[in-house]
């Protein structure tokens, strides 16, 4: 799989333009390499009647794709917490990154601090950070964080909130 975030190749089987995320598949009879999207290639994994390898001799599955794309995410995620805040050597950040790194769970307030950061990500950063991401409102202390935010700062912190985290808290996304 690869992350084309300039999203310049067509799917071969169904035409669509510019993909974002491309699979590379080759023929076994004819040895033609053939470029699909994410869609398309879960035709070539749902219902296997045969077994298909990667490069690596591994066996590919839809949930192996699933799997493959979430750790280039955190992967991706993880470059970016590396270059952008760790260098700046504020042990109050690295404590959120090596937190970020671990689990993903924040208190509301930890992913508050974080906007800056995520502001500055293009969109597959934005789109690993709300992957990995996640409130924590475990704790009184972290549910009062909640109440004390305004408008603005709940709808930032509610995009890393489950669905039924937002219903309990009444966040509407906009």
């Amino acid at each position: 799989m690869v992350d084309n975030k300039f999203c310049g190749a067509n799917c071969h089987l169904c035409c669509h333009e510019r993909i974002r995320y491309e699979f590379t598949i080759i023929n076994r009879l004819n040895k033609q390499a053939m470029v699909v999207g994410s869609e398309c290639i879960k035709k070539f994994t749902e219902g296997f009647t045969e077994t298909f390898y990667d490069t690596k001799g591994n066996v590919v599955t839809e949930k192996r794709l699933t799997e493959d794309k979430n750790d280039y995410l955190k992967r991706f995620l993880n470059r970016e917490l590396d270059e952008k805040i760790v260098p700046k050597n504020n042990n109050f950040y690295n404590s959120i990154v090596k937190q970020i790194k671990e689990d993903g769970k924040l208190s509301p307030l930890q992913i508050s601090y974080l906007k800056g950061f995520y502001n500055t990500l293009n969109e597959t950063g934005q789109q690993a950070f709300k992957m990995v991401g996640k409130v924590n409102l475990k704790t009184n202390k972290q549910k009062q964080q909640m109440k004390e935010f305004n408008w603005h700062e709940l709808q930032f912190v509610g995009q890393f909130m489950s669905s039924q985290q937002r219903e309990r808290y009444n966040i509407i996304l906009k």
